[in-house]
């Protein structure tokens, strides 16, 4: 309680040192609109980076989706959904807690949304003070004080946050969205009205600090927002008790057959280059194109076009690395286990009595970078397991059969 309290009264410190310093600055420096909107801005991406990053440390599954359905949405496909599965958590650096590659697609999900509209929110910012210097100057301020601020808030939480029994969601609420879409509102509206960057515009800028300040006070003060993933009435989500265990027998394998990373990366970078032909990735890198033609001429049409395929193949890189570039598969007398090695979690297991097939599905990629594919289809329900990206020249099947 007493630790709770203290969190509690730090909070409510920082949040009223943040709100004194546009006061502080439309004293002392004669601050307008402008630069009160770019110290929000700041604050609100930084907070939105935290929560993400802190997201990725929840412990709890989300609850199982009709991923189908949620990939077409819109039409976009979900980021890092083959990961939905994955079984145990990395840690990064000692002072943090493990990371969770199957959080990843809910991160990501929401992740996007809120550092989309924070980006869309800066780059109005940018063009409305371009060639005034208020940008610079009221960045460097903020950029001070929140990171101290956030820096301090990310080491309290994880401290006493008891990450594994959270989700997501418990941690990319609905509030966190919400303030960042009021954000992109009244920086759209305060750049709709087109004042001069030095301007005060005073009846504006006191409604958009007293907004943010009510905003404040209500988060920290008001009845909070409490989501607790233990409740089922309140959260949607799967205990790693309701995945099957996957059992390792205790003896030595009588053989073991890794996963060739660089076949892995590979096949990633050629799986990324041609998922630039999806319509919607084409659309992509044809928008930044044109309006890096628009904007700077060819040379930027060239480098916004090319930003996008790398960040594409980036993405199809880490996600086929986190998935495949780290297992290899353990065969004993009755039965074949899947181990990630990075995340030390048996992903699943096989035995090898319910096996009824097994073929070689290396296809043409996999026979020119030298590795092999094995399907393994299984008695009664029909289902399969690949052991993918063997590092082997002899494809095993007889041997896993």
């Amino acid at each position: 309680m007493t630790n709770s309290r203290q969190l509690w009264r730090r909070t409510l410190a920082g949040v009223a040192v943040a709100n004194a310093l546009p006061l502080v600055g439309i004293a002392l420096f004669d601050w307008g609109l402008a630069h009160l909107l770019i110290v929000y801005w700041v604050e609100i991406t930084a907070e939105a980076l935290r929560r993400t990053l802190e997201a990725t440390f929840a412990g709890q599954r989300g609850a199982a989706e009709n991923w189908a359905a949620a990939d077409s949405r819109w039409g976009w496909r979900s980021p890092f959904r083959s990961l939905r599965e994955k079984r145990g958590g990395v840690q990064l650096h000692e002072t943090l807690p493990p990371t969770y590659p199957r959080s990843f697609p809910r991160v990501f999900d929401l992740g996007r949304a809120i550092l989309g509209l924070s980006l869309f929110s800066g780059a109005g910012l940018w063009l409305a003070t371009a060639g005034s210097g208020v940008f610079v100057e009221s960045l460097l301020v903020a950029g001070a004080t929140t990171l101290a601020r956030e820096g301090t808030t990310l080491a309290d939480h994880v401290r006493s946050r008891d990450y594994h029994e959270l989700v997501p969601q418990s941690i990319l609420t609905p509030r966190s969205i919400l303030g960042v879409v009021l954000l992109a509102v009244i920086v759209v509206w305060g750049v709709a009205l087109g004042p001069s960057p030095t301007e005060s515009t005073g009846v504006v800028f006191a409604l958009v600090y007293l907004a943010r300040v009510g905003f404040d006070v209500y988060s920290v003060v008001g009845q909070r927002e409490r989501f607790d993933p233990l409740d089922p009435s309140e959260a949607d989500f799967e205990d790693d008790d309701e995945w099957q265990l996957v059992i390792v027998p205790d003896r030595d394998p009588t053989d073991v057959f890794h996963t060739n990373r660089r076949a892995v990366w590979l096949s990633a970078v050629v799986d990324g280059l041609l998922g630039m032909l999806n319509p919607r990735r084409f659309a992509a890198a044809g928008v930044t194109a044109f309006l890096g033609f628009v904007v700077a001429g060819t040379m930027w049409a060239v480098v916004g076009a090319s930003v996008v395929v790398i960040v594409t193949v980036a993405h199809t890189l880490v996600e086929k690395d986190l998935r495949w570039g780290h297992l290899e598969y353990r065969v004993y007398e009755g039965v074949v286990v899947c181990y990630d090695c990075l995340l030390d979690e048996p992903q699943w297991r096989v035995e090898r009595g319910q096996v009824t097939d097994a073929t070689d599905r290396s296809g043409l990629l996999g026979s020119a970078l030298g590795v092999s594919s094995i399907s393994l289809e299984r008695r009664g329900n029909g289902t399969r397991r690949t052991l993918r990206h063997l590092d082997t020249a002899n494809p095993p099947v007889s041997e896993l059969g």
